[in-house]
């Protein structure tokens, strides 16, 4: 691995004095860095193989199958509509019983949150529709998903398509 060489002539005196550091032979070394090149690539092999990446965070979203036979019946009383508009603003309303809803609030992130926590905890069986202007920034949804989940409330939630009278109520708060 390591090999020594020594250096011819350098104890010699040519007729003057010389230094206490000349005089000593010169001594010269090589090591062969080849081995340790490969157990320096085996260890990077060994870790590499032991170690585990992190795991990439999924939102999982359940779509429905859309088959007419698979409709499912719910009171409007447990719903709530979430509406966002193209500005980013959100209006809620709770619907009714008799197939109604409420007049539509203006809320922001922060409202939203307080509302549904009171609305979900004096309905458990709340439902909530999320209706999405089709050119909201994608930054809103998940935001608005985000406080859905840190909501202390159970999350039942399903998207649905915005159509004509949303965008009724979106005007109606200033959407």
């Amino acid at each position: 691995m390591a090999s020594v060489e020594q250096a011819e002539g350098g104890s010699e005196k040519r007729g003057r004095k010389q230094n206490k550091w000349s005089q000593r032979k010169r001594v010269g070394f090589h090591i062969d860095m080849t081995p340790y090149v490969d157990v320096i690539m085996l260890l990077l092999t060994f870790f590499i193989m032991t170690s585990t990446l992190n795991q990439p965070q999924v939102m999982q979203i359940n779509l429905p199958k859309g088959d007419q036979e698979t409709t499912v019946k719910v009171d409007m009383g447990n719903v709530v509509f979430i509406r966002i508009s193209e500005k980013g603003n959100i209006g809620l309303s709770k619907g009714k019983s008799d197939g109604t809803e409420e007049q539509p609030i203006k809320v922001n992130l922060e409202q939203m949150k307080q509302y549904l926590e009171g609305w979900g905890t004096a309905n458990k069986d709340m439902i909530m529709i999320l209706k999405f202007h089709r050119k909201a920034k994608y930054d809103m949804m998940i935001s608005v998903l985000d406080e859905i989940n840190r909501a202390a409330i159970e999350k039942r939630y399903s998207f649905s398509k915005m159509e004509e009278p949303d965008f009724k109520v979106l005007e109606a708060i200033g959407g």
